[in-house]
């Protein structure tokens, strides 16, 4: 794991995170796998667990997923245009 990573249990149901392949559509998350230090996806398998609302964003069915980047802080990467 990337030294910028600092979650290791899913923020939603506090399971731990899991390397997963990216299936989704979502043109952020798949615009990441062409920057360098790319390495994969740390998610979270246990969606059954996932039927609440957290800051405000319901999570019902959805999976949370957070990429790993070698060599840079993942979240200051996020932010960026």
């Amino acid at each position: 794991m990337s030294s910028g990573s600092s979650v290791c249990c899913c923020p939603i149901c506090g399971f731990a995170l899991v390397v997963v392949k990216y299936l989704g559509k979502e043109r952020d998350k798949l615009a990441l796998v062409e920057l360098d230090g790319f390495c994969g996806f740390l998610g979270c398998l246990r969606v059954d667990l996932h039927d609440k609302v957290v800051d405000g964003v319901n999570y019902r069915g959805k999976v949370f997923v957070k990429p790993i980047l070698h060599g840079c802080d993942v979240r200051r990467r996020e932010r960026m245009p």
